[in-house]
């Protein structure tokens, strides 16, 4: 006789607390299932899937093409739900496919293609247009209402491709992207700091017109633990990178507050979003600064699966992290306009991520003045007659493998006279007049030497990685896979070369020059007629415990017309920091004495 749901969505209102209704139509209890069973996934040896409650009670898993997901129930749900109650959104757990095959009569029903990558399209449109029936209801009572899902991240591309997840077609259908960062390995949590960072790029890549700002879901943690039992610090790091990529964030609490084990958690989960509140004029709105652009493999990937150039993706992210380059990431199959205007260098992993007509687009930046520095992941195979033309190569023998690769240059440089490949790499002549930097070594790399019979590392005759003037551009080439190198190995000397491949390319000066150390991560972004620098401070232990203060940071910027600049730090007052001309280098200098946790600067 009683609808305390109704009187506890009325309190909540009532203390300006927002309500979402989180659904989950993945699943259904040992009732439905005894009544409706061909709702239900079973595996190949016909037994249905559960899955556990805390509670012991039996949940079996759905199929996402029969009745529960649809008409038959999910459909009438959220028209009860929002007939009965003011809410201000849904957010669906485990939308997706939990199957990747299909039985003939599966098939035959549905009209799902036999044709493997014809069905892999199928499954994505399917979701999405799925997901679409759901906002059209959501929407029809409450037309700004939040409507998101949880789907994977670029950390996690084979969860993605077994869920039938697009990204693009999804953000057609949710009003946010909801990108969950972070399962990594263990061993992956002390490779790199920047999964949310990571996160919120790649979902600003794939946005349409038709979404909002993209959402951080922060399960990050040391062994997947649970919120309130992950480090404190580790966990506000995420946040603030999430802030600092312009992305909200998820805070699962996996409960009231007041039953969390660990009393830290309250703090922990409230100080990033005073930060956000105190500062949202500057953090909304905002258009990236970056004239790099990092270009993911996405639809026209020619076969090969997103997750095999996962390695690849993650070493070059990382590098031009650590590296403080101002960069964004966007998706190969987009590249169908000029980028000149934008961007002065692309960073492509892959010769196999693109269509002839996004080639067209490639040479036409080149021939605009542009930088493009191509990686060669997959140097088995063979590159077509518009990469060869464009490039200006010629195919050389099959791909081969060598230990040690040694610098072109006869006299002394900044860069490393020996370094370390072990990588497959692709045979081919440049054209006359290219700067080889770097020849393979026929030395083997393999036994045990004691320095008095360790080999002489010889110069042989293949180009490994080279430039070609391409006036007014330039292409640079690396035969293999550079950014799976990186991250197997994080050597300082790999990232050295990308820096000076990067920022010497077109002898272009950095946007912002600083001091940071590169567990900083540096963004920036123009918001009306304001600059504003994010620094997220990622000094100190895997996973982190409280981080080190760095500083004093020095920032240099070709914005020069700034009159004031301000210093933003969560739990700090505002501070009005000294700004110093350069006139060496033509730039402005801002110092910060010193950086704790996460600081933004105002300058305007």
């Amino acid at each position: 006789d009683r609808d305390m749901l109704r009187e506890v969505i009325e309190e909540a209102k009532l203390a300006n607390i927002r309500v979402i209704a989180r659904l989950d139509f993945s699943i259904a209890n040992q009732d439905v299932f005894n009544e409706r069973e061909e709702w239900f996934f079973f595996d190949q040896m016909g037994i249905p899937v559960e899955k556990n409650a805390a509670n012991g009670e039996r949940f079996y898993r759905t199929r996402l093409l029969e009745g529960y997901r649809n008409e038959s129930v999910a459909f009438k749900v959220l028209h009860e739900v929002f007939s009965n109650y003011e809410l201000d959104g849904v957010h669906l757990n485990s939308p997706g496919f939990q199957v990747k095959q299909f039985t003939e009569e599966t098939r035959e029903k549905h009209g799902i293609p036999k044709d493997p990558e014809e069905q892999k399209q199928w499954r994505k449109e399917h979701l999405a247009l799925q997901m679409d029936e759901y906002r059209s209801i959501i929407h029809s009572y409450r037309p700004n209402a939040l409507f998101m899902a949880e789907i994977n991240s670029p950390e996690t591309p084979t969860w993605g491709e077994a869920s039938g997840f697009d990204h693009e077609l999804l953000a057609g259908s949710y009003t946010n992207l909801l990108s969950t960062a972070g399962e990594p390995t263990v061993d992956e949590i002390y490779k790199m700091r920047w999964w949310s960072a990571l996160s919120a790029d790649w979902s600003h890549a794939s946005k349409s017109k038709q979404s909002g700002l993209p959402v951080t879901n922060l399960k990050i943690g040391y062994k997947k633990a649970k919120l309130s039992l992950k480090p404190i610090g580790d966990y506000k790091l995420n946040c603030y990178q999430s802030f600092a990529h312009n992305a909200g964030i998820k805070a699962p609490s996996y409960g009231l507050m007041g039953n969390m084990p660990d009393s830290r958690s309250t703090h922990m989960i409230s100080e990033p979003f005073q930060f956000m509140e105190r500062c949202e004029a500057y953090m909304t709105g905002s258009e990236r600064i970056a004239n790099i652009a990092l270009v993911w493999p996405g639809r026209n990937a020619n076969g090969i699966q997103a997750s095999a150039y996962r390695a690849e993706m993650l070493g070059l992210y990382r590098a031009l992290a650590k590296n403080h380059a101002l960069f964004e990431i966007i998706l190969a199959h987009r590249l169908n306009h000029d980028l000149t205007g934008k961007y002065n260098t692309l960073i492509v992993p892959s010769a196999h991520i693109f269509m002839k007509e996004q080639i067209e687009s490639l040479r036409t930046f080149v021939e605009s003045g542009g930088h493009l520095i191509l990686f060669d992941a997959f140097p088995g195979i063979p590159l077509t007659e518009e990469w060869l033309g464009f490039l200006g190569l010629e195919q050389g023998g099959a791909p081969f493998n060598c230990a040690y690769a040694v610098s072109g240059s006869s006299s002394p440089t900044d860069q490393p006279e020996v370094i370390m490949l072990k990588v497959d790499l692709r045979q081919v002549i440049p054209p006359e007049g290219t700067e080889i930097l770097y020849y393979n070594s026929p030395s083997t790399g393999l036994g045990n030497w004691v320095p008095e019979a360790f080999p002489v590392l010889k110069k042989g005759d293949i180009p490994v990685l080279f430039t070609m003037d391409n006036s007014p551009g330039r292409i640079s080439y690396f035969a293999g896979s550079f950014g799976k190198m990186m991250w197997s190995n994080d050597l300082p000397d790999y990232r050295h070369i990308l820096e000076q491949l990067v920022f010497n390319g077109l002898n272009q000066d950095r946007i912002i020059e600083t001091d940071a150390p590169e567990t900083v991560n540096i963004t920036a972004y123009r918001t009306g007629n304001k600059t504003v620098i994010h620094l997220v401070n990622g000094t100190g232990t895997r996973p982190l415990d409280e981080p080190i203060p760095v500083g004093p940071i020095h920032i240099s910027l070709t914005e020069k017309n700034a009159s004031r600049a301000r210093w933003f730090a969560p739990g700090k007052d505002t501070v009005e920091l000294v700004m110093q001309p350069d006139r060496k280098h033509d730039a402005l200098v801002v110092t910060i004495h010193s950086l704790c946790e996460y600081g933004i600067v105002v300058l305007e």
